[in-house]
């Protein structure tokens, strides 16, 4: 059964190449998980970057790290597919009131802390979770929204962390997948790592091409600072809009040899 799965990804590609078109296979999903009734999804977007972790890395995910978890459904996706112990999932969401409610819902390693390059105390833009008018838990931020109204939002004093430092106290030696959705601090939180972005080995993440948050860093701020720690973009979707993008990048050691 494996050989025949790469062998239909491998004509798939073929013919994507010449017809310069993406097809789209839709997947019926591995797992189904228990989410709170306010998550912004219910983890299945999580599939495909399941399946191409399968596909191109040396390495099966041992644990997983999610930076903005709403309510931790995608690591819980995740850890289902991968088969992944509880334990061995740390999920960062600085959000009192989501936060409360995954601690219920799951029993992972659970921090209310907002990931980014600094140390310290910060106001947070805490989504009204039961009364915005988007109908979306996921879209706090510790910067100002510039698309969206200021009534939804809740300001709310946060504690922000770095991960190189969390990494060093806590002795993490690896981390076998991590996500980030952090509104706006994306590239923040990745310079929060410093050097030990070394220890990363996969990273799913968004990119934006226009400013949805008061000075936020673009895609391609993300892109160059990724591709400067020897990460490799496997996987780029944009939204229908060209607006915003998710991607999964790969550290070049981990990648399969057939695709470096």
């Amino acid at each position: 059964m494996g050989l025949i799965k790469k062998l239909l990804r491998k004509i798939k590609r073929l013919i994507e190449r010449i017809t310069h078109t993406t097809i789209i296979v839709k997947r019926q999903p591995r797992v189904i998980i228990d989410k709170h009734p306010y998550a912004v999804n219910d983890g299945t977007s999580m599939q495909v970057y399941a399946e191409l972790v399968e596909e191109f890395c040396l390495h099966k995910p041992l644990n997983i790290f999610e930076i903005g978890a709403n309510y931790a459904q995608d690591s819980e996706f995740l850890r289902k597919s991968f088969e992944i112990d509880v334990k061995n999932v740390y999920v960062f969401e600085p959000h009192p009131q989501i936060y409360k409610e995954l601690k219920k819902l799951y029993s992972f390693n659970a921090y209310q802390l907002a990931v980014s390059n600094e140390n310290g105390l910060a106001n947070f833009n805490a989504i009204d979770i039961e009364n915005n008018e988007y109908a979306n838990s996921g879209i706090s931020s510790l910067r100002e929204g510039l698309t969206t109204n200021k009534n939804n939002f809740i300001n709310v004093e946060v504690q922000t962390i770095r991960m190189e430092d969390f990494i060093r106290k806590n002795n993490i030696q690896q981390i076998d997948f991590l996500k980030i959705d952090v509104e706006g601090m994306n590239y923040e939180v990745l310079e929060g790592f410093a050097d030990k972005l070394s220890v990363v080995k996969v990273i799913q993440t968004e990119g934006e091409y226009k400013q949805y948050w008061k000075g936020q860093k673009n895609y391609q701020d993300m892109h160059d600072l990724l591709a400067s720690k020897n990460f490799k973009l496997v996987y780029f979707k944009l939204s229908s809009d060209g607006i915003q993008s998710d991607s999964l990048w790969i550290q070049e050691k981990y990648l399969k040899q057939a695709i470096k």
